[in-house]
């Protein structure tokens, strides 16, 4: 039988064999036609003219450079728009983009369009441009206004402040953004309007402004801004309930001088906390003038769980061994009218950046928890925000992992309809309920919430004797304030699911909106304010959630020291599956988006750190250039793929983390993907993909796709991306490959490098063999292979 001893992952090698990729040739405007295209080209002639007009009027426009919103059908070969006069700035949307212009440019473009059609005119060099254009606009006040700006309105004081973004003209060294920035700051001080802070990124140029409601109407107007938005709120609130806690060893040991690094950015930690106090290692403010101490709770919170994973075991063991270091950076602070916290005045951008310098490079830290989130800017499928792009950019730079929650849905008048538990699942897909900003970011692990308890304090005293408090959600149902990732775009967000904690409504309604209870409902955690027994106490919310994740990455980081930040994404999810209460809850008609909820699932620790004999990770990081193949021979023993009836499955999943640009829908420049492929050989396999075959390639799918549940298309829209495939009959001769494909956008290839990191995990399981000597087979069949590739190399 097999046994239950553990093994270190095993490693496997691509196949010295590299083949091109083949590249899809491009039109330059998806083929549209137009029955008349000279009235066409009339009709957008004499809205270029009001459009020009109305921009010359616009703050800024004063150095002759006019920014103007194009209209589109179909496809659009949006570099290629320069050869009429305007240089693209922005893609907005799928069928909106942002151009400026100067005076010379708007004349070319004019000329264009009224030569668009003309009978035997001069043809126009790429003409299928215009033809493709639907409409000629001004980016106006409406186009400025953010959510929260549309949703709540500009706060009603003297003064006030807000943050402004404005376009990404060039790149952030550049003298022309340079000059950007002066007419910007000069156009500010004319108008009084006091600067707080600034950031300036190649795709992010962010300014906080303090205004009066004048000032804010001119910024509304300004050419160069794009986004006016309110200052972030954190949404943290929380209802806690400390846990009387007697008998804790408070001598604990320290972590191994060694130990991996963990930072949680977020309101501090009170290092002094008898549970963590022999795990800290350094803690900084961010924040000028303010302690690095936690006021607020929620850092001393998020680092508890960080630390130790699930208290609840480690507190009916009463084993607590701390094996990681933490490292805190204090970045909010708690609100002077509330028990919740707040970002500092200074753009939390900017915090971000100094605190993972300084951690990062100063003391190694590799891994990173950002239980934090701006409830005003829920994500719409359109473009990722400040703080997201600032992490992904941050993730690429560092090689740094950052775990994020997905945010906590409060609620709104009309959302749920009834009450939470009336309405409950079908409100966690409304679009008030979207994930909010970083957790949209692609290239670090977002986390949502699972409940756990479903008993509130008041059950727990009462028992049986009274129906009072219910809960919406049972054990590993989705948490009732989760938040789900964009229906629209399809990219799985959240990445993961943790226990996060659940609420319970009120049977005796005397409100005419039943009111939620947390009540015992949370998960076990540090209380910051402990005195006497009071250490711990439990907590609801997905910022509970994350810390677990990073937990999970901290001691993985311990077994595989020199793990890159993808590999450790690509594990994590790789051992996650979607629980079954997650699929059961919705309705059969909103089933196709549980993924929009829980991600990849939950993660099943089992054999997340050793494989076992019958359970074997095989593990690879490597790098690929542009436009090619890389081909994996998956190292299948004989016995693994016998013909006779027994369930085995493969579980691959990739993980990179591309360059970033917000001004692209797109937003990542690079797609490196991967397909399951079965074949008889290495060679009979790369013609399937080799660069003549170019409808064989186009139509080419993952192997055994009625036992695959993600499909490539699906998956490969994340930077993290995985499938599980189940078997039932295999055949012996057959061999396996996973292949793995890099395709730069064309816009992106400056932003790349020439070749670009990935790792690719994957797990082999054959459970129902209780004779299974999986983890030796495989190893000796990469003993072979190796054989083999040493000999071609010969």
């Amino acid at each position: 039988m097999a046994s239950d001893q553990a093994y270190e992952h095993l490693r496997i090698e691509k196949a010295q064999l590299v083949n091109d990729r083949r590249t899809k040739g491009g039109g330059f405007g998806g083929g549209i036609t137009r029955d008349d295209p000279f009235a066409h080209g009339q009709r957008l002639g004499s809205a270029l003219i009001a459009a020009a007009e109305k921009a010359r009027q616009q703050p800024g426009a004063e150095d002759g450079r006019f920014v103007l919103k194009l209209n589109y059908d179909g496809s659009l070969d949006l570099d290629k728009l320069r050869k009429h006069g305007v240089e693209f700035l922005s893609q907005e949307e799928k069928t909106v983009c942002v151009v400026f212009a100067n005076e010379a440019g708007l004349a070319q473009f004019a000329d264009h369009l009224a030569r668009l059609g003309v009978p035997e005119g001069d043809v126009i060099s790429y003409q299928q441009i215009l033809l493709a254009l639907n409409g000629v606009d001004n980016w106006n006040r409406a186009d400025r206004e953010s959510w929260a700006i549309q949703k709540f309105g500009l706060p009603e004081t003297e003064l006030f402040r807000l943050d402004i973004e404005l376009w990404p003209f060039w790149l952030e060294h550049s003298p022309e953004r340079l000059q950007i920035i002066q007419r910007f700051e000069a156009w500010l001080n004319s108008q009084k309007i006091h600067r707080i802070d600034r950031v300036n990124r190649n795709s992010l140029l962010l300014y906080r402004l303090e205004v009066s409601p004048v000032q804010a109407d001119l910024l509304l107007e300004h050419r160069d801004v794009r986004l006016v938005d309110l200052l972030p709120r954190t949404g943290i609130t929380y209802q806690q309930m400390n846990v009387p806690l007697g008998n804790i060893p408070l001598n604990l040991p320290t972590p191994p001088a060694d130990a991996p690094r963990i930072c949680i950015l977020d309101s501090g930690i009170n290092s002094n906390h008898p549970l963590l106090r022999s795990a800290v290692g350094e803690i900084e403010s961010f924040i000028a003038g303010v302690s690095p101490e936690d006021d607020a709770g929620h850092g001393t919170a998020v680092a508890g769980i960080a630390l130790y994973g699930d208290l609840e075991q480690c507190l009916a063991a009463n084993f607590w061994k701390p094996e990681v270091w933490l490292f805190s950076g204090k970045i909010m602070t708690r609100a002077l009218d509330s028990d919740g916290a707040v970002f500092d005045s200074q753009t939390i951008e900017q915090g971000i950046e100094r605190a993972v310098a300084y951690f990062a490079v100063e003391h190694g830290c590799r891994i990173f928890n950002l239980s934090i989130g701006n409830e005003l800017a829920p994500y719409d499928g359109r473009h990722i925000r400040g703080i997201a792009y600032t992490l992904d950019r941050l993730a690429r730079e560092y090689d740094i992992l950052f775990v994020v929650s997905a945010g906590n849905f409060r609620g709104t008048e009309t959302v749920p309809k009834t009450d939470w538990r009336s309405d409950y699942p079908e409100y966690l897909l409304a679009e008030e309920s979207s994930i909010i900003d970083p957790a949209p970011a692609l290239n670090v692990l977002t986390v949502g919430a699972l409940a756990n308890h479903t008993a509130t304090a008041s059950a727990q005293r009462h028992g049986e004797r009274e129906i009072n408090d219910l809960s919406p959600a049972a054990e590993d149902h989705p948490a009732p304030f989760t938040r789900h990732g964009s229906l629209q775009k399809g990219t799985i967000k959240p990445d993961l699911v943790a226990h996060g904690g659940n609420l319970a409504m009120s049977m005796q309604n005397y409100y005419s909106q039943p009111r939620p209870s947390y009540q015992r409902l949370g998960v076990l955690t540090l209380n910051h304010e402990f005195m006497g027994g009071t250490l711990l106490k439990d907590i609801s919310g997905t910022s509970f959630s994350a810390p677990y994740i990073t937990h999970l990455a901290g001691r993985l980081l311990g077994y595989y020291p020199m793990a890159s930040a993808n590999l450790l994404r690509a594990l994590l999810v790789n051992h996650a599956a979607l629980p079954p209460a997650c699929r059961a809850v919705f309705p059969e008609e909103l089933n196709k988006h549980v993924r929009q909820v829980a991600g990849y699932g939950k993660v099943n620790a089992d054999t997340l750190f050793r494989s076992t004999d019958a359970q074997v990770v095989l593990l690879a990081e490597d790098v690929i250039a542009n436009d090619t193949h890389q081909f994996f021979e998956l190292p299948l023993p004989d016995n693994f793929l016998r013909s006779s009836r027994a369930t085995r499955r493969l579980t691959v999943t990739l993980a990179y983390s591309p360059p970033v640009r917000t001004t692209r829908l797109e937003y990542a420049a690079t797609k490196i993907s991967y397909r399951l492929v079965e074949g008889t050989s290495l060679e009979e396999v790369q013609r399937h993909f080799n660069h003549a075959l170019k409808q064989e390639v186009e139509s080419i799918s993952d192997s055994r796709v009625p036992s695959r549940e993600i499909s490539a298309q699906e998956r490969e829209k994340g930077t993290v991306q995985s499938s599980i495939w189940t078997f039932r009959q295999l055949k012996p001769a057959g061999k396996w490959f996973v292949v793995v494909t890099r395709q730069d956008k064309d816009w992106g290839s400056s932003l790349c490098n020439e070749l670009e990191n990935y790792a690719l995990v994957v797990t082999v399981s054959d459970r129902d063999n209780q004779e299974v000597q999986l983890y030796a087979q495989i190893q000796m069949r990469i003993r072979e292979l190796e054989q083999v590739r040493v000999r071609l190399e010969a």
